[in-house]
């Protein structure tokens, strides 16, 4: 487990986090999630990755600023202990259930399509021992593992292929026969996607080139906006319009136009490899949780049982007999709003340092003066 924030990411490092901090089981889904705008959803996907950029200049500008904090440490000293502390435990709230969801979320596909005869209980144990695993070596052996999964991973996409070979590209026109409401309502759905970049913010301090952050950052968000439109693309030519509404992993049914000899069911492999990347991006997620119980209860230092009682209380919510109606209003509704205000909590932070830092200027002025 990390110990001190002595820098230890490369610009690779960097660049593969941010690549694994989108997506994840959202690769599975977002077809269907974009669904509201029909075949016009490549464009949403390129709006994500404007957004993310624009938003990601004032979260590596708060880390210049505190090149050593985490996004913890910076709210207890923009907004004082109390404020701070508080906006920390809803960070450490927003990034369990976040794990939690992701983790869930990959492991019931699993269960449904390969396992159904199991229950989930033995399979979310494994996945979370093996996320510990990864999380124990600290943020750069996460980082070393986010390479390993994109490189074990990314070579699925030639199968798509199948999907060009009986297509029709005239879905991939322009159409603007949908109204704001559901350009909203594709952008909100498909917003799991994209709150991932947000994470920069707290493993910022243990980059080696920070001055070049936000350049590698936008790599790894247009590495990943990349392949998540290669799906859409190929999802949109192959698919109907009702099917895109109505089939909850359009990738799985891309992967069933595979014929192969040698491979009966190319779909279970896909989801086999996929688990790199669900593992790569929930392990961040509880690490950063991991970095919120140090920061609430043992005043930033590292304490390792920290990880494994965090981690316990995603297996609980993973597992734990929450009501269904719950659960889509905390996934589908609650956790993507508290991700879009965690994009907008370093702007709301920069206004806090500009005003503190003019007080100080005025300050030094009226002493000097008398």
């Amino acid at each position: 487990m990390d110990k001190g924030n002595f820098k230890k990411l490369n610009k690779y490092h960097v660049i593969f986090l941010l690549h694994c901090s989108l997506g994840g089981i959202a690769l599975f889904t977002i077809p269907h999630n974009l669904s509201h705008v029909g075949y016009n959803m490549w464009m949403v996907v390129i709006l994500f990755g404007i957004v993310a950029m624009i938003f990601l200049k004032p979260m590596t500008s708060l880390g210049s600023k505190f090149p050593d904090d985490t996004l913890y440490v910076i709210n207890e000293k923009l907004t004082g202990k109390a404020v701070g502390k508080l906006l920390n435990l809803l960070i450490l709230i927003y990034s369990t259930i976040q794990v939690a969801n992701t983790s869930k979320l990959y492991i019931r596909l699993v269960q449904s399509v390969t396992m159904p005869d199991y229950t989930i209980t033995m399979i979310a144990i494994t996945f979370f021992i093996v996320m510990i695993a990864i999380i124990n070596g600290g943020i750069k052996s996460i980082a070393r593992f986010s390479i390993l999964s994109f490189f074990l991973t990314v070579w699925m996409g030639y199968y798509s292929n199948w999907a060009f070979a009986d297509s029709n590209f005239h879905h991939l026109y322009p159409r603007f026969e949908h109204s704001l409401k559901d350009w909203g309502h594709a952008f909100f759905e498909g917003s799991q996607i994209m709150l991932g970049f947000a994470l920069i913010m707290f493993f910022y301090p243990y980059i080696i080139n920070q001055k070049k952050a936000y350049k590698h950052a936008a790599i790894g968000i247009w590495l990943a906006i990349i392949f998540i439109g290669l799906i859409c693309v190929a999802s949109i030519v192959y698919f109907s319009r009702w099917q895109l509404e109505n089939l909850l992993y359009p990738l799985l049914n891309l992967y069933q136009a595979v014929v192969l000899s040698n491979v009966e069911r190319i779909e279970t492999l896909g989801i086999s490899l996929y688990v790199l990347l669900v593992l790569s991006k929930a392990s961040i997620y509880l690490w950063t949780a991991k970095k919120g119980v140090d920061a609430l209860f043992s005043k930033h230092k590292n304490k390792t049982w920290h990880l494994y009682f965090i981690a316990s209380v995603a297996l609980f919510i993973v597992l734990g007999p929450i009501p269904i109606y719950v659960q889509a209003l905390i996934y589908d509704k609650w956790i993507i709003i508290a991700g879009y205000v965690l994009i907008l909590l370093p702007i709301f932070l920069l206004m806090l340092y500009k005003v503190k830092n003019r007080e100080k200027r005025n300050k030094g002025k009226e002493a000097s003066a008398s």
